[in-house]
């Protein structure tokens, strides 16, 4: 999910890396099961995961130990603010288990400041969370 106003963003960079059929974007803020069945679908998939930090996530490392299929995952792009309004107005989005990335890691997207060191674009964020995922470090890299 992302806002198509942002001159900056990284989920066009995302799309261009992974194949066609592995990375669907919707774009807006509100999205109801009504006008995004397929998306509520996902949403109930008991294998969607939500890549959103907070109290309630829990680490990718420990859920990717105990996946046996390939999950889904759902990342929200946008400034942080932008993604806290889309999480949280978006009842879809609390259906999925919620993952955060451990922040150890430093964001090297130096084309934009972060709010802090440990806040990653969201190109970085799925790099991360695939590495984790496939256990291959290279995507990372």
């Amino acid at each position: 999910m992302y806002q198509e106003s942002r001159v900056l963003r990284t989920v066009p960079l995302l799309a261009a890396c992974l194949p066609p059929d592995k990375c669907k974007i919707l774009v807006g803020r509100r999205f109801n099961e009504d006008r995004y069945p397929e998306l509520a679908t996902v949403c109930r998939n008991p294998n969607t995961l939500i890549l959103y930090p907070g109290a309630e996530a829990t680490n990718l490392e420990e859920v990717a130990v105990m996946s046996s299929s390939p999950p889904v995952m759902i990342i929200i792009d946008g400034t942080w603010s932008q993604a806290k309004d889309i999480f949280y107005k978006n009842s879809l989005f609390r259906l999925p288990k919620q993952v955060q990335l451990k922040p150890s890691i430093s964001s090297q997207y130096v084309i934009r400041t972060q709010p802090t060191n440990t806040c990653l674009s969201t190109l970085e964020c799925a790099a991360v969370a695939l590495s984790i995922m496939e256990k291959n470090k290279s995507i990372q890299e």
